[in-house]
């Protein structure tokens, strides 16, 4: 599914349309690591709010 892509695919994750959901910032930098076992880490380096 994810073959021929060079960025990570997330799913089943609580953000967009899912309950409890997480609000993400439009238009800022955000930094993503994952694993081989399914982990991900998900950080964002600016504020989205001055």
């Amino acid at each position: 599914m994810t073959r021929g892509y060079e960025f990570p695919v997330v799913y089943d994750a609580d953000f967009s349309h899912t309950d409890p959901m997480a609000v993400l910032p439009k238009g800022i930098q955000a930094e993503m690591k994952t694993d081989k076992k399914g982990s991900v880490a998900f950080r964002l380096p600016e504020r989205a709010v001055e």
